[in-house]
């Protein structure tokens, strides 16, 4: 397969480095890759490149002076997996917005259409893996996942010129799955193993999203629970004592007051003072119930408590509210 992704190399560039000379220099060298050296005027990087018919690789290490921007184009419309094992890079497109950031760990995978980008990097060292996908092979291997829906649809639909899947903290094992290519290498089948490794980094990263789109769903679904819990239960005791909720949705009471804001938009206990007083001015207006009755209805015992509490929420009294009513 061949690149997709070109970044033109200065004057002052050395190809084919004998793997001596790359561990001179290199973190990670690869003995099945392509190599070059390259010099510029903020530091120095190797650039390896592996080739291979369902992804193209390319390891970046960066030993930057000062901060620098690298041209990036991208030929056709392609699917990427870019992981950083040390240091920070930013991706922007050709307007200057910012596309992705990538730090240490991270891993993200990322549809751009063929244009102009820049690659930004501060002084310090940097390990950058990027694999280009065929997009081809992911749709019909990859296209069917729910996670990967948005993703695949930017490339069908050809209307998005970037779109960033969520990051998540593989890019060590990415790059220590990366360096099992080195062992034993001789009388091993490359092109076996590089498909492994493809493979491998793309249902690491899914199975990351996955668990995250579930987590998500969770917490949505358990929310809703606690939501409906309070919506019918804000007069009893219970809605008053968070431990006491916790324990009942069997959570922590942090988690509890987390997603009962995530539902109502409003921390709980406001939450439930809203209801307690919408549901008093409404029997105050249709019913004949006593100021106390109505208190001991909504969950306050004590009636003079209920009504400082009214008069704070609507700005009148109970009485005053029920004699405007007459």
């Amino acid at each position: 397969m061949r690149s997709l992704t070109e970044l033109p190399l200065p004057s002052s560039s050395h190809a084919n480095q004998s793997l001596d000379e790359l561990c001179d220099f290199s973190r990670f060298s690869l003995k099945m890759a392509e190599a070059n050296y390259i010099t510029l005027p903020e530091g120095i990087v190797l650039v390896q490149s592996i080739d291979h018919y369902l992804a193209r690789i390319h390891l970046y290490e960066y030993k930057m002076d000062n901060h620098s921007i690298h041209d990036m184009e991208v030929t056709e419309p392609s699917f990427f997996m870019m992981a950083m094992l040390e240091g920070c890079f930013v991706l922007y497109n050709e307007a200057g917005e910012t596309i992705a950031e990538v730090s240490d760990n991270s891993c993200k995978l990322i549809y751009l259409d063929a244009g102009k980008y820049q690659r930004s990097l501060i002084s310090g060292e940097h390990q950058i893996l990027l694999l280009t996908i065929k997009p081809e092979w992911l749709i019909k291997k990859y296209g069917a996942l729910q996670e990967l829906q948005e993703l695949v649809n930017c490339y069908n639909q050809g209307n998005h010129q970037s779109f960033c899947l969520p990051g998540f903290n593989i890019g060590q094992q990415l790059f220590n799955a990366l360096g099992k290519l080195n062992v034993g290498i001789e009388g091993r089948d490359i092109d076996i193993d590089m498909h492994i490794f493809i493979k491998d980094c793309i249902s690491k990263y899914h199975h990351k999203l996955q668990t995250k789109i579930s987590n998500t769903e969770y917490q949505v679904n358990k929310a809703k629970e606690i939501g409906d819990f309070i919506m019918q239960n804000f007069s009893n005791k219970i809605v008053d004592d968070e431990d006491a909720l916790a324990k009942h949705f069997m959570t922590s009471k942090i988690t509890l007051t987390r997603l009962a804001k995530r539902h109502f938009g409003k921390p709980l206990h406001k939450q439930v003072i809203e209801l307690r007083m919408l549901n008093s001015l409404k029997m105050l207006l249709s019913t004949k119930k006593t100021i106390q009755e109505i208190a001991t209805n909504i969950g306050y015992e004590d009636p003079h408590y209920f009504s400082r509490a009214f008069k704070k929420q609507f700005g009148l009294s109970p009485n005053v509210i029920r004699s405007c009513a007459v």
